[in-house]
């Protein structure tokens, strides 16, 4: 598939959840922002240079930062969840969780978006109010919380 059919395809899947793609898109072509079912949603389709014929599908969501306590307690509790999850796990970068999918893009098709859209924004606002509320106090307070700032 190519970047302009990959595109194609998100972009009719954000039509399909109700969102605008034109007012989504990134700076760069392969990269829309979405809010929705309560969570920031990035989208992006990309390659690498060593292979510029292969395309990934990546969706991810901003979680929690990393707590500044309770490390071990939090960091079992996201092993026992990402058990649990389907078609997507939580990660960590740049001292962020994030609740992610990332695939090759072949075979990729439009039921396939909306189902990953749906999952990764659905686990993000679940467990993000979850997790919260269950280790309250293990996070000092920053100027900013959001990572969306930092990109």
């Amino acid at each position: 598939m190519t970047l302009e059919s990959l595109s194609f395809l998100v972009e009719q899947s954000i039509v399909e959840i109700g969102k605008d793609p034109v007012l989504s898109r990134g700076d760069k072509p392969g990269q829309w922002t979405i809010s929705y079912k309560g969570s920031t949603v990035w989208i992006d389709i990309f390659n690498f240079p060593d292979n510029p014929n292969r395309y990934y599908f990546q969706v991810m969501s901003p979680l929690l930062r990393v707590p500044d306590r309770n490390h071990e307690e939090i960091f079992r509790n996201i092993l026992e969840i990402n058990h649990n999850l389907y078609g997507s796990w939580i990660s960590i970068k740049d001292n962020w969780m994030y609740v992610l999918n990332l695939r090759e893009s072949d075979n990729l098709d439009q039921s396939e978006i909306v189902a990953t859209l749906d999952r990764v924004a659905f686990y993000s606002n679940d467990y993000y109010g979850k997790l919260s509320f269950k280790y309250e106090g293990s996070w000092d307070k920053r100027p900013t919380d959001n990572p969306i700032s930092n990109n």
